[in-house]
């Protein structure tokens, strides 16, 4: 039961941060969008399954107006450099 539940979180995890990086392209959201999914306030440092599929709907509802989108963006994702606009500079 543990492992369905972890590859249930493992997928919505990678459901938001896949629509995290079309709704926010400037963010490095397939590098490190999974921080930005970390919750402080748990003991496991994880939102529940149940939390994120509710965060996930908000994103799919609302996009970049929802609280999570904001939510998110406030978190821990670094701005995504082009390697290409670096090396012609």
């Amino acid at each position: 039961m543990a492992r369905i539940q972890a590859e249930d979180l493992f997928e919505v995890k990678v459901e938001i941060i896949k629509l995290m990086a079309g709704l926010d392209p400037t963010g490095d959201w397939m590098g490190r969008g999974t921080r930005a999914l970390e919750n402080s306030r748990t003991s496991t440092g994880e939102y529940s399954l149940e939390k994120l599929y509710e965060k996930l709907e908000d994103l799919q509802r609302g996009g970049v107006k929802s609280s999570t989108f904001w939510e998110f963006k406030k978190g821990k994702v670094l701005l995504r450099i082009d390697s290409d606009e670096n090396s012609s500079a």
